[in-house]
């Protein structure tokens, strides 16, 4: 059976996934690595390609993973490219989080802080779900220092602008942290959908990608 490639999203790899189900396809988690110092997301994503063993693959991207795999599509051929609660154009990005970036406030607030702010990230995945809640949490603690800090200054400085027919975007209309008013076309919008429904809407989103596998626009 052909394999999807998944990227999760800032440091997220196999938790969200175990909750989306494929009938065409095996899954294959991309396995994040520590970034090297001052390492460019070009750079980053040739480090990943080892892991992708398909020829002309099939790639899904969760937040930040969907514009690993966007990039990754520009080094390799690939068949399709699936945006999950993604971007697909820095000018998607809201404006409060593109000020940062301008303003290198990522440089002044410690990642300390920002791991240790729980009831917002969760606001911004909108959550009220004990059983979420605690994943999301466990995802914030095993994340890696490093590799969050990488994420977080590249997602800041990332100027890419995707217009590729093989690029699907599937979006919630309730999600904080790209909201859908910023999101010029999506091919998909799931109603009631939040910044985490890979995880609360998986079921969906995996018929999706089922109906829409190959098929291109």
């Amino acid at each position: 059976m052909e394999k999807i490639y998944l990227f999760g999203g800032l440091g997220v790899d196999k938790p969200v996934f175990e909750y989306i189900h494929f009938k065409n396809f095996d899954k294959k988690v991309i396995n994040w690595i520590e970034p090297e110092k001052d390492e460019s997301l070009e750079g980053y994503c040739k480090r990943l390609l080892p892991q992708i063993e398909s020829e002309n693959p099939v790639l899904a991207g969760v937040s930040f993973g969907g514009i690993v795999a966007q990039k990754i599509s520009e080094l390799i051929k690939v068949k399709q490219v699936f945006l999950i609660s993604s971007v697909r154009s820095y000018r998607e990005i809201p404006w409060f989080i593109r000020i940062a970036g301008t303003l290198r406030l990522n440089k002044i607030v410690p990642l300390g802080a920002l791991r240790k702010m729980n009831r917002l990230i969760r606001w911004f995945f909108m959550t009220k779900d004990p059983k979420y809640k605690q994943l999301i949490q466990n995802i914030i603690k095993d994340t890696s220092p490093t590799y969050m800090k990488w994420a977080v200054n590249t997602l800041l400085a990332w100027r890419g602008d995707y217009k590729t027919e093989n690029i699907i975007q599937i979006h919630g209309d309730m999600d904080r942290t790209f909201p859908i008013r910023n999101i010029r076309k999506p091919d998909y919008i799931i109603n009631g959908a939040g910044h985490f429904m890979v995880v609360q809407n998986a079921e969906e989103i995996g018929g999706i990608i089922d109906s829409r596998a190959f098929k291109g626009k």
